[in-house]
């Protein structure tokens, strides 16, 4: 199956050092990070690897910082750190749930990172793989295109007709793609470092 969700339990929370690692990872590779808020029009992609799915939250801010950063789980936590950012109706974590896979990207021609926090786009790709005649998203494309902003943001999922994985493709995997370590996500180290 190409999305599995392993029950490895993490011991402790992300420190300081391993978070700040993954913040500069994420500045230094952001050439290597697709973000579906940032889709202008259609993004046509191809999921390649096997996916990983668990919990995003993003710390607040640091004083002197425009942002904070974001910390992954596999499975949630016992507890949350203190500086998590905290939903203002509810006051409780603002934590999501996210899946994340390796994807060639077909604009800029190479393997990315795409991580998937909307429920509807997470939605419609479980639907396709549901679905018999396309099943594993290995075996077709994805065009996902966005409309609106903030909160009236649309995103609409359409997967193209089943057909075989193109060579430049298979090269760019055979290349980098089994070096690309998703895991590395859950211990905030970059995942391209191998690459």
């Amino acid at each position: 199956t190409p999305f599995i969700h392993t029950n490895k339990m993490t011991t402790s929370f992300l420190d300081t050092q391993q978070t700040e690692q993954l913040e500069s990872s994420l500045a230094k590779s952001d050439s290597r990070y697709l973000a579906l808020s940032k889709i202008e029009g259609e993004k046509r992609i191809r999921f390649v690897g096997q996916g990983v799915t668990g919990l995003v939250a993003w710390t607040e801010p640091a004083p002197g910082e425009k942002s904070g950063y974001p910390i992954r789980w596999e499975v949630e936590p016992s507890e949350y750190p203190e500086n998590i950012q905290k939903n203002k109706k509810t006051g409780k974590p603002d934590v999501k749930d996210f899946l994340a896979g390796i994807v060639w990207d077909y604009d800029v021609q190479k393997l990315m990172i795409l991580e998937i926090t909307q429920k509807t786009v997470r939605q419609a790709i479980a639907k396709y793989m549901r679905d018999s005649d396309y099943g594993d998203p290995h075996g077709y494309d994805f065009k996902i295109s966005r409309e609106g902003e903030g909160m009236t943001t649309e995103y609409t999922v359409i997967a193209t007709p089943p057909k075989k994985i193109s060579n430049e493709i298979k090269e760019a995997w055979d290349t980098e793609g089994n070096k690309i370590v998703l895991a590395a996500l859950y211990d905030g180290e970059d995942p391209f470092k191998d690459c």
